[in-house]
């Protein structure tokens, strides 16, 4: 039997191994550092102040009603027609705009568009009676025109997130806008019968729900807040050894403050907006099977014709992306696209990955449907 081969000391291979153990701890020191500093300025810093830092100015103030125009200093327009952002209702319209690294409104800006936004206002006691047909008949209309006129242009694209994409394109067929020339619907789940175990849960809770809605006189912030948070129990747990292991990384804390702030300042619904809801999407599905009606118009998908781009996130529980496909199968447009897309709910506006693979490639969809301006 032939003996072991006794192992030869390799003085080589002991110095680079040494090598990259002292690189290895000189870069955990490093991050350590970053992340004590990083920290201190967590612990100081108002989180408000990360959301919603794009220059802005009012073009229409009507009530609680705002229509802002962003600015970017320098920079003029290089394609037409500007681009109206839609918000959902419950949330602060910084969702569009949430850090700079992550902005919607941002990149468009930079992408050379003339991007504006419609702020419904914090509702109030003196709200409860609003209704759907309030956002879709009175508050969109008016921004949309309130757009043309600072814009001097008569065609406009619309961005709508969730709910706000749903009050988007049904802007289009009730209150027949035909010069909404693109509509891009993030995440709107149009069919309550493909939104799964939510969904059902949803359809199953909902007169219990609205007979709750009716006695609290509306859905306040808090509770707003905490069906948010019910939706990724596991990941409220998580998320803070998650900052923690990526203190070092500025934009990691950006991120999850600015995703604090958009659970932190939701806003509540108006009591009547809400119950209408529940009845006419939750329990009756009327959108899909087209009979939802807008101040006593029609609002049948089938008659909307604009350029349609449809994005939905390939985990997101709210809007899974067969309640969002939906939509192509509603509408009449003959130019339509759909695109799954990294992200959940709320991943698909403000994920790590949104910016380059959902807003870069939405821009490119806008300017192959836009018109080029003239540079003076």
């Amino acid at each position: 039997m032939t003996a072991p081969v006794p192992r030869i000391y390799d003085a080589d291979m002991f110095e680079a191994a040494l090598a990259r153990a002292e690189k290895r701890a000189e870069i955990e020191t490093a991050l350590a550092r970053q992340r004590f500093i990083n920290g201190l300025g967590w612990l100081l810093r108002d989180t408000r102040s990360v959301v919603g830092r794009t220059p802005w100015e009012p073009v229409l103030e009507q009530g609680k009603l705002v229509v802002r125009r962003y600015r970017s200093p320098g920079r003029r327009a290089s394609f037409s027609p500007p681009i109206l952002c839609v918000p959902p209702l419950g949330v602060r319209p910084f969702v569009f705009d949430l850090y700079p690294e992550q902005s919607v409104v941002g990149l468009l800006l930079e992408e050379g568009f003339d991007v504006y936004l419609v702020d419904y206002g914090v509702p109030d006691e003196t709200d409860q009676d609003l209704t759907l047909d309030d956002y879709v008949g009175r508050f969109v209309p008016t921004a949309c025109e309130a757009v043309r006129s600072d814009s001097g242009c008569r065609e406009i694209s619309l961005l709508g997130y969730c709910l706000g994409a749903i009050f988007a394109m049904t802007h289009v067929v009730a209150n027949r806008d035909d010069d909404v020339r693109n509509v891009v619907d993030v995440g709107a789940p149009v069919d309550i019968t493909r939104t799964g175990a939510m969904g059902a849960l949803m359809q199953v809770l909902a007169t219990q729900t609205e007979e709750i809605v009716k006695r609290s006189n509306g859905v306040s912030a808090e509770a707003a807040g905490a069906m948010f948070r019910m939706i990724t129990p596991v990941r409220n747990v998580t998320r803070y050894a998650d900052l923690f292991l990526n203190m070092w990384d500025r934009e990691y804390v950006d991120g999850f403050d600015a995703m604090n702030e958009w659970i932190n300042q939701l806003i509540g619904w108006p009591r009547d907006a809400y119950l209408q809801l529940s009845r006419d999407f939750n329990r009756k599905n009327l959108l899909a099977e087209g009979r939802w009606t807008v101040a006593g118009r029609g609002a049948d998908l089938a008659e909307f014709r604009a350029s349609l781009l449809v994005l939905a996130g390939r985990g997101d529980s709210l809007a899974p992306p067969a309640a969002v496909k939906r939509v192509l199968d509603l509408v009449g447009s003959e130019d339509k696209t759909f695109r799954e897309v990294p992200g959940g709910h709320m991943g698909v506006l403000a994920g790590r990955r949104a910016r380059n693979e959902v807003w870069r490639p939405t821009a490119r969809w806008l300017i192959e449907r836009s018109d080029a301006l003239a540079v003076s």
